[in-house]
Parts: C-alpha cells; structure tokens; sequence
C-alpha cells in the first residue's frame, strides 16, 4: 500500500510487486517457488492480500493497481501490525454478512461460494480446481456457475486459461468480454487471449486460502455494549451494579412492562409515557429500551465507566423490570463482571474505545468493536471464551396465562384449546365477520407463544405473489454500474432461516386477510409443505433440492367472512389449516364488549351509552345473514363513551356504510332497521347517560 501511495497512478500489479522486491528483504521461505511458473510464496501471499484489500475497499485493481482515499485514510490510521489486524477484521465482517446466504446453499455449493468469494480481483481459478477442492463433480460445478450466480463467477476459466463456454455462464455474465474483464482488474492477458497460469488460484491456493480466513469466519456472533452508570439522575450506581452483580437503566417513566416486550409495544409506551419529551427525545428512549430489552442477549460482552475506569462484564440473565424505589434501575439485567478489581483507566484503553465513550446514548452498541474489546480482556489475562451452549430444552409452548386470560377477558381454557390446537396443526386460521377482533388476537396469542424477535406479520392482496412472499429476483446495481437481479428472500424465507438457527424456540408468522392472495399462486410447493412437514422439497428459484418447514414454524392466519365466504376456501386449504369462528353470537366474542364496559363502568370512565352491548346484539339480531354480523371492535374505544354524540358518529361514518355496501342497489330505506334510533325503538331502551 506503500508502494502504491508513493506511486500515485493506476501501476500493472507486476511493477508495484517489482517496487516491493526492492524495498523488503524476504525470508528463504518467503522465496520459495510455489508452481511450475517460478511464482514465490510471497508474490502469491501478497496477491492475495491485496486482494482482500480490495475488498473491502482500500484499494482497486481496475486500470492498475492503485490507493483508494478509504486505503490512504487507513495507512495514516493504523501503523505497523495494526494495519493488517484492521484488514482482517473488515474482511471478518465482510464475510459474516455472507453467512445468511450461503446457509441456502447445499454443502458442496456452500464450500464452492467461499472459495469464489477468496478469489478477488487480480486472480482466476478454473472449474477443476474448485471440482477438486469440494469433491463436487463437474455438472454440479457447472450448474452453480450458470444458475447461483455468485458475484465472482467470471473469474473462472478454463484449465488453459480461456473463457468458458457461455452454457456455463451465469445470464448476468453472457456477452460480455470476460477476459478484458479480467484484465482490467490486474490479470496478465496474452496475445493469445490466455490468462496468465501464475494468477490461477489452484485447489491447494484456495484450500489454503480457506484455512487461512477460516478462525474469520467462525468468530463468535456475540456482540458488544456500552452500558452508562456512572451519573443516573444524578447518582453513580456503577459501585452498586458491581456489588449487586448487574446493570440497569432508570426507565423512570416507563409503564411497568411484562417481558418479552416488542420494539412495537415499547414505541408505544414511550409516546405516551413521554409524551412531554421531543420527538428525538422518544425515539431515543425507543432505541435504547429496545436494544436493552431485545436485541442484546446472554453472553454479549459489556462496558460501563465510572471514576475515569472501565469495567468489563458478560451479560448473564434476561432484561427484566422491576419498580425501584428511587426510580433510578427499573430495567436490570445481571451480569458476571470480569475485572471489578480491575479496572481499565480510560488513558490505557486500545482505539477506537475512547472515541465511542464520547456516545452520550445510555446504551451503545460496540459490535463492530467486539475484536478490541476481546484483545483487552486478554490483556487483563482474562479468558475470551464462547458463551457456554444453553442447556438443552425442547420445543414447546408456554402455557396460556390467567393474566393473558384477563387482559384480553376471554376464557383461559379456551384460548389454551387453541394453543393446542396451533401446536398440534401447526396452521390456524381465525375467521369472521368484520369486528370480531381477529388480527388482535392472532398477534396477542403470538406474543405470548414466541419471542418478539420470532414473530413475523405480513398482509395479502390480490397482487401478492410467490416472489413478495417467500423468495425471487429483484433488480440490483452491480459495481459496474449494470443493472442485474439477485436473489432475495422474502419474509417467509427469512422466518424459516432464522427459525432453524433457534430450532428449540417457536416462530410464527401471521398472515391478515389471508383469503384475499390466490393461496395457490402465493404458496407455490410450500403448499405441500403446510401438510407433510417431514417431507422435503425442490424449490421453484433456488437450487435448494432439500428444503423442509421446520417444525418450530407455526402460521396463523385471519380471514374477514365478508370479504370472500368461508364456503369458497377449497379442500386443500382446509386439510392444512385448522379453521376457529369468532363471531358477535357465540363464546368467546359473545359478552365481549358487555365485558369492556363493565371494567369501565366500574372504574367511571364510562359517561355516556352505557347501553351500547345491547345495541350492538339489537343490530346483530336484525341482520338476517349471519356472516355480516357486526364485531364489538368498532365500540371498544374509550373515547365512545366520553362524548355524547360519539356513538352516533362511530354508527353513521362506520358500521351504516358497511352494511350499505351489502345491500349495494336497495333502496335506502332496507337500511332503516339498522339506525340507531330505529333499534332503540325496537328494544325500548332510551339514550343512556351515568
């Protein structure tokens, strides 16, 4: 990078190697012939360093070698080692975020993908040698290049050194020059149109290659936090966090909340909670609650400073809320911290630590630092070990709570008969009229089955297709500026994917309004597999030949009666789906809103239309076809019931013009038996006001 620096031009990567030669002094080893070529092992180990510089950035290969501005900031940035620490370390990012992608892919396509991914600008392989190095036969590695369509696929030739045959080419690949390609990135092409062998990155290179970036790619997925303590409305609790073996934010005005708790749910709490705050004030609050809560786990590693000291820790239990007396720890976890005798000054702290306690946040998330942090728990000689393996459980639900049972005033019993029944079937569907509190409960039940993280909630159409919901190809920009299309997974895939990592925790997706898809057309083979989850499938874009509904994947869908009848659902879609009713008529909707208003009778919120249960079962009983009955959903708001005419304005702008849209082309007067006045006439029940 030096060498490139001082040159300041696009250079042939054989003139920057020659510039090398001169100014380092190389070890025998180091000099040794590696092929047939007389290649040493240094140019090749540089090459193919460089190339992992490239990318990730620091410098290009297109026109010549030559420093990027992100190559030069990074040279003045970390002298000596550091340098090649700081390379390793973005290519162990750059690598974990192929993870994901790769778990898609059959073995011997996995070990193809990585090695093509080590083979960077400047460099060819063959189809041989990547055959050799997976034990892949050749139709396997011909089909992964011509249909994966991995981002480095043209830097594969044949043996000698020539373009593959466009059969074997991906589509984004075909007509192009492959070879100036090659040679614009630093691949020494002769007049024979021949790449050069000493590029060829052979089955040894890329094994050794693999070994090499290998601890890379294993790096622990635990991540890092910043925690602040040491001054909590005006007070350092960090002594106390280190006696009590825990850590903790003020949520001072923050509800009490019952944990697992959604980002969803905890925006909510905030905006009400702290409404007199600005709005960045709030998001803030959300931001910080949620990593606490949610996204930081079991194991993460965690700083906290006090008195110009850090100390270092490992999250050791589950978020949990506690009404403090002072108001100042509400929300705690516990912690094992590692050097409370310890401490690190703030002077002694590696980069770029310092700089990120500048953070004014209470929680940070120091993730992209988690290699600084493991360096300094072994400079406190202290062991930098994986979180031990949770001991195994099984996969299961929690039983149905008397509190859940109260909250939503439905009988516990029946909704545990429904968790069983989601548990046995693993489809459900909750279907009726409009009203009737479907998606409510779909998503009530969910949560309190799964963990926020594991709920997934989508909504068909009429458009939505096999692509929107589980996986196809979308349009993206490539580098060099051509549009081309990528494989992308769509939120059913993606479910799935994170639930076969957690397979002893239940995932759930709930589909709304799940009658309004062509089901068919939406589903494709996974029809099949809603069925016969032990069996497997070949999927419609990926060369997955194997793929299998975990069993820790349950659906539950909602499906509005009046939108499509219920008699329309075909055979196949009923042998998949267990099928629940929730109607204004029957247990457990019956009694709801009667319910509701007893609470709020009770407690005098409830000013005017008392009365308004047993309007909603007058109306009911005068709607002669059962499926447009109306849900006691659209009277189940407080502010009904504060304000005289708001009973009227709830029946005349939302419950009149949904039963005008049933009897389209009557007479406006088949509408008369539904008004208000024409029900309290009927049930002889005058305006009630409390």
């Amino acid at each position: 990078m030096e060498v490139m620096r001082d040159l300041g031009a696009p250079t042939p990567g054989r003139e920057v190697l020659a510039q090398v030669a001169e100014r380092v002094e190389f070890t025998d080893y180091e000099l040794e012939p590696i092929d047939k070529n007389g290649q040493t092992r240094w140019e090749n180990h540089l090459r193919w360093h460089t190339g992992d510089a490239a990318t990730i950035g620091w410098l290009t290969k297109v026109g010549g070698w030559s420093l990027t501005e992100a190559g030069g900031l990074a040279l003045d940035t970390f002298p000596g080692d550091a340098l090649h620490a700081e390379l390793r370390r973005r290519l162990a990012e750059t690598l974990r975020q192929r993870k994901q992608a790769l778990q898609r892919l059959s073995g011997e396509e996995q070990t193809i993908s990585r090695a093509l991914s080590l083979v960077g600008p400047g460099f060819w392989t063959a189809p041989d040698d990547l055959g050799e190095l997976t034990g892949a036969d050749p139709a396997t590695v011909a089909h992964f290049l011509a249909q994966v369509g991995h981002a480095n696929a043209y830097r594969v030739l044949n043996g000698d050194g020539s373009e593959l045959p466009q059969g074997m080419l991906n589509v984004n690949f075909r007509g192009a020059d492959i070879l100036q390609r090659l040679a614009n990135e630093g691949v020494d092409v002769g007049a024979d149109r021949l790449a050069s062998q000493q590029q060829r990155m052979t089955a040894a290179d890329l094994r050794e290659r693999l070994a090499e970036v290998e601890p890379l790619d294993s790096i622990s997925t635990k991540r890092a936090w910043l925690v602040r303590g040491s001054s909590v409305e005006g007070r350092d609790l960090v002594p106390v966090w280190l006696h009590k073996r825990s850590m903790s934010l003020a949520a001072s005005g923050l509800r009490a909340v019952s944990m697992p708790v959604s980002r969803a749910d905890l925006k909510s709490f905030v905006d009400e909670d702290y409404q007199h705050k600005p709005y960045s004030a709030r998001e803030a609050k959300v931001t910080e609650f949620d990593a606490f809560c949610n996204r930081m786990r079991v194991g993460d590693l965690v700083l906290t400073t006090s008195g110009g000291k850090t100390y270092l820790g490992r999250v050791a239990g589950d978020a949990e809320y506690t009404n403090s007396s002072d108001q100042r720890s509400n929300l705690r976890r516990s912690v094992e911290w590692l050097n409370d005798t310890r401490p690190v000054p703030f002077a002694k702290l590696p980069d770029p630590l310092p700089a990120k306690l500048h953070n004014q946040s209470d929680v940070v998330d120091l993730t992209e630092n988690l290699a600084t942090v493991e360096k300094l728990l072994h400079e406190l000689d202290i062991e930098v070990e994986k979180p031990a393996p949770a001991p195994h459980k099984p996969l299961e639900f929690r039983p149905v709570s008397a509190e859940l049972a109260d909250e939503l005033m439905i009988d516990q019993a029946w909704l545990q008969r429904q968790a069983d029944l989601l548990w046995h079937r693993r489809q459900l569907i909750l279907y009726g009229p409009p009203g009737t509190g479907k998606t409510f409960l779909a998503r009530k039940i969910a949560q309190h089955l799964a963990e926020p993280s594991a709920i997934k909630l989508v909504q068909f159409h009429p458009s939505y297709t096999y692509e929107d919901f589980f996986e196809g190809f979308r349009p993206v920009q490539r580098d060099d500026g051509q549009l081309a299309f990528e494989l992308r997974p769509g939120p059913f895939r993606a479910l799935v994917d994170d639930a076969r990592q957690h397979p002893a925790d239940p995932y759930i997706l709930i589909i709304d309004e799940i009658n309004r898809a062509n089901l068919a057309k939406v589903f494709g083979e996974l029809y099949f597999l809603l069925e016969y989850r032990d069996d497997s499938i070949s999927l419609l874009y990926s060369t997955e030949a194997d793929f299998t509904l975990p069993k820790n994947v349950f659906v539950i869908g909602t499906m509005n009666t009046t939108d499509r009848s219920i008699a329309l659902v075909d055979a196949a879609m009923r042998r998949r789906f267990a099928f629940v009713e929730l109607h204004p008529s029957q247990p457990p909707t019956s009694g709801l809103l009667r319910e509701w208003l007893r609470r709020r009778v009770d407690a005098g919120e409830v000013t005017h239309h008392a009365d308004a249960a047993d309007l909603l079962d007058a109306l009911n009983r005068a709607i002669d076809d059962r499926d447009l009955a109306i849900g006691p959903s659209y009277l189940m708001h407080s502010d009904i019931y504060r304000r005289p005419d708001a009973l009227a304005e709830v029946w005349e702008t939302s419950i009149l013009p949904l039963l005008e849209e049933h009897h389209y082309g009557s007479p406006r007067a088949v509408l008369d038996p539904y008004r208000l006045a024409s029900l309290r006439k009927n049930t002889n029940t005058p305006p009630a006001e409390l």
